[in-house]
């Protein structure tokens, strides 16, 4: 299994990589993302696609037939005559001084035909008589047929052409990738409370939790609904058993006893016993501080004798404010007490 990060290493490095091979006359390295609906496998390849500052080209393959896919016929004039060639698809790669990512999205989920042309694209890196150019990498996903998602077979010849990697998830990298995105900090409190509930694929339900629901969720907790309607709308996309126990979380956190206590009286303020209380404190303190606050919050976490509720606390509010890190306060402690978490 592979995480997302090792993914997105491997892919970069492809995409750098991969022009110099084929000017050595090697072979350029295309790889396969396999996993679980909703785990990251389209993000990672759009973020290392801005990371490398490389066009991005997806091709849906599964909503194109083969003709559209391969090129139509056209007929030209040719030496008095009228020969049949397949015309440049829309898709295909031009400009040849940038680097672009060729993207070959849900390639199981389509037919066969169209899997035999990603064939070609992908080791010969042609169609017919259009060639893809050497700063074209070519990157593909999709789940596995246990996943239920509509897949067909992958022929063995393009089985052989490519990198797979089976992608994990992480709770450690989704939660880094959560707070940076600036999610709602009760939603990550919530995960790392009860990690399981990041992603329970079930191919016999309507709604599972996964990286991509969650996000969902996000979008809908500013949304002010009456409490029956927003259980329904995470029931709805996250399945009921996540939503009910995201629920109750909810609840510990939309309630919590005055939020700048830990800041005005970092030496007084109440530390909870319950986990479930404090994972909510450490969120809404990591989403609350700011540089004049860091000071105090660091004396507060002083007082917590389990590091994995700090840590927790820590590693969110740097990722949601990374101009935390350069605070002396928070420079010192990570110096010294952080560095028990962080090596």
């Amino acid at each position: 299994m592979t995480s997302l990060r090792d993914a997105k290493e491997i892919i970069s490095n492809a995409i750098t990589n991969n022009p110099k091979h084929i000017k050595k006359g090697l072979m350029p390295l295309c790889v396969m993302l396999w996993g679980a609906p909703g785990i990251g496998k389209t993000a990672i390849v759009d973020e290392v696609s801005e990371e490398t500052d490389s066009d991005l080209n997806p091709v849906i393959l599964a909503q194109w037939d083969a003709g559209e896919l391969g090129g139509f016929p056209m007929l030209i004039n040719k030496d008095e005559d009228k020969i049949m060639v397949k015309a440049r698809p829309d898709y295909f790669p031009t400009n040849e001084s940038k680097k672009t990512v060729l993207f070959l999205d849900e390639l199981p989920q389509a037919p066969i035909a169209n899997q035999n042309i990603a064939a070609q694209l992908t080791y010969e890196r042609r169609l017919g008589n259009h060639f893809l150019h050497d700063n074209v990498t070519v990157i593909c996903a999709g789940n596995d047929p246990k996943h239920r998602a509509g897949t067909n077979i992958m022929p063995t010849h393009l089985k052989n052409r490519i990198m797979h990697l089976d992608i994990q998830v992480d709770t450690n990298e989704a939660l880094d990738h959560f707070s940076t995105k600036q999610l709602a900090p009760e939603l990550i409190g919530f995960i790392r409370w009860r990690p399981e509930f990041l992603h329970k694929f079930d191919s016999d339900v309507k709604a599972f939790p996964s990286p991509r629901a969650w996000e969902m969720v996000n979008s809908i907790l500013n949304w002010k609904m009456t409490k029956n309607a927003e259980n329904a709308a995470i029931a709805g996309l996250v399945g009921q058993s996540a939503a009910q126990d995201f629920r109750g979380f909810l609840d510990v956190y939309r309630s919590l006893p005055d939020p700048d206590a830990p800041f005005n009286s970092p030496q007084y303020a109440p530390i909870p016993n319950d986990p479930s209380v404090l994972y909510a404190v450490m969120a809404s303190l990591s989403h609350r501080v700011v540089e004049r606050t860091a000071g105090n919050l660091m004396k507060y976490l002083d007082r917590i004798d389990s590091m994995e509720f700090v840590a927790a606390c820590v590693k969110d509010f740097i990722k949601r404010k990374p101009e935390l890190h350069k605070n002396k306060i928070v420079t010192d402690w990570m110096r010294n007490k952080g560095r028990l978490i962080f090596t």
